[in-house]
């Protein structure tokens, strides 16, 4: 049902978008949209922490038409394979919805983006399972310090 709420937005504002691309003094107002979702994803961006009680890693990035939302993909720690995820962020709130086999909802993921760091609660797809979960945005400083390994940077 979310989906499809997301989708039924992601039309309306596509829409939205085509009736100030025809008027160009418009262009403004179309940059103040694009801006107003969460900037900590207008790049690609390494998420780590729990889920529950388990270790995971969620990278989401931009759909190639950014208005069309966020895409990306998590792991379990110990675990081989990735579950994609697909959704949008406004402000600092974050909705996920993820599919194990890349056609069904396995889950959702509802949180709210607090500096570094996102929060919430995961909830399976029947309802009937809830996780928290916390997860910080990696940085390099970060990557270096959970993997203990220095970063080498080319001078070149």
């Amino acid at each position: 049902m979310r989906l499809t709420m997301l989708l039924l937005c992601a039309v309306s504002v596509c829409a939205d978008a085509a009736d100030v691309q025809t008027d160009p003094a418009a262009a403004p107002v179309q940059a103040a949209v694009v801006q107003s979702r969460a900037p900590a994803f207008t790049k690609p961006v390494i998420l780590r922490g729990t889920l529950g009680e388990q270790q995971v890693q969620l990278s989401v990035r931009q759909k190639e038409v950014a208005d069309e939302g966020l895409e990306g993909s998590y792991f379990v720690f110990g675990r081989s394979a990735n579950i994609l995820v697909a959704g949008d962020a406004e402000g600092d709130a974050l909705f996920l919805e993820e599919s194990e086999n890349g056609t069904d909802i396995s889950g959702h993921w509802e949180g709210k983006l607090q500096g570094d760091a996102v929060s919430g609660t995961w909830t399976a797809a029947d309802g009937e399972t809830t996780r928290p979960f916390t997860l910080r945005v990696m940085t390099p400083e970060t990557k270096t310090a959970s993997t203990g390994k220095a970063s080498v940077r080319s001078t070149r």
